[in-house]
């Protein structure tokens, strides 16, 4: 029985790792997405956003006839 214990101790200790990992990640990217969002917003930034340029040029304000 014992085995089987430390088994589980050992899965357990893994998926507090994975866990962290993953906390770590997420911190990461929310930084990235943060720093450039606040990019977006600055004044000067003539740059249409992503989602316009999906859009018919008539209906985004990028010109169109």
């Amino acid at each position: 029985m014992k085995y089987g214990m430390d088994a589980r101790a050992e899965e357990r200790e893994h998926l507090k790792l994975a866990l962290a990992t993953f906390a770590l990640q997420l911190d990461v990217f929310e930084m990235r997405t943060h720093d450039v969002l606040l990019a977006v917003g600055k004044p000067g930034n003539h740059d249409p956003p992503a989602d316009k340029a999906r859009w018919p040029q008539e209906k985004n304000g990028l010109g169109g006839q």
